[in-house]
């Protein structure tokens, strides 16, 4: 696995990593809220690395890339570190996996650079609208409880919260160090991202309905972080995708059962060609 650093939106540093077949169709991994490409190890390290060109970046805010003060209200900035990544590594229609808040980033690219240039979308325990009063319908009561505390000012009040944020991405209680891991790189993320995201207002209804691109929705059933119905809605906007549910998985499905989700990503690769 390659680390580059690439200029994003509006000059922004971002820390992408790259690993796989050069030679093989890109698939492009966009983590979520207070993540990292770290994330995406079990892919990036895996049997799809055979066979496909493997490509994970950390969002503005995250991981390794610059944390600026602003700019995470902005859809179109979003956008911009996306379309930079797949110009500056030179991917050739892409397909896309947009994880929880990644779906968002997904809908911004979309929305600004279309979706001629993209082979297909998968959209994995997603996220495609923010900031209305009813768009928290798309979270489980669990994650609603913690969202003061991952937003407070208060050291106390945001470890124990971040500690309870990291317990909610997988169903059974993760192993010491993968624990260890995970809190690290949401504990890299400060508070005026935090903030700043959860300010966002976003809404991806219109990009879903105009999609034509080939479109895998995949969702675990014990998610009580993002409700399982979200995905049940995407798919309803997007008539022509498919819809895969894991009925053992919470949040992190793609490492809970990465063995499925790799069978079926590159199954949906082979389709997008």
């Amino acid at each position: 696995m390659r680390l580059h650093t690439i200029q994003g939106g509006g000059g922004l540093e971002l820390c992408v990593a790259e690993a796989g077949n050069p030679q093989g169709p890109a698939l492009l991994f966009v983590h979520g809220f207070c993540q990292s490409h770290q994330a995406w190890q079990k892919q990036l390290q895996g049997p799809l690395a055979e066979d496909f060109h493997l490509v994970a970046l950390d969002l503005r805010g995250h991981g390794r890339s610059a944390k600026p003060e602003d700019g995470y209200a902005e859809g179109r900035l979003w956008a911009d570190d996306l379309h930079a990544v797949i110009t500056t590594l030179g991917l050739k229609r892409p397909l896309i996996v947009g994880w929880s808040y990644g779906g968002v980033v997904v809908t911004d690219y979309l929305r600004h650079y279309g979706q001629e240039n993209v082979a297909g979308v998968h959209f994995v325990s997603a996220l495609t609208r923010l900031g209305k009063p009813e768009f928290f319908a798309d979270f489980g009561p669990d994650f609603l409880r913690i969202i003061p505390g991952l937003l407070s000012p208060e050291p106390e009040e945001t470890q124990q919260a971040q500690e309870a944020f990291v317990a909610l991405l997988f169903r059974q209680p993760p192993a010491p160090a993968l624990r260890a891991e995970v809190l690290g790189y949401n504990k890299a993320v400060p508070l005026h991202v935090r903030g700043g995201v959860g300010l966002r207002v976003e809404e991806g209804d219109d990009v879903l309905s105009a999609l034509k691109a080939p479109v895998l929705v995949s969702h675990g059933l014990a998610d009580r972080l993002v409700l399982p119905e979200n995905s049940r809605r995407i798919s309803s906007l997007v008539k022509h995708a498919e819809l895969s549910f894991y009925p053992e998985a919470a949040h992190s499905l793609f490492w809970e059962e990465a063995p499925r989700f790799d069978q079926e990503l590159a199954r949906f690769a082979a389709r997008c060609r």
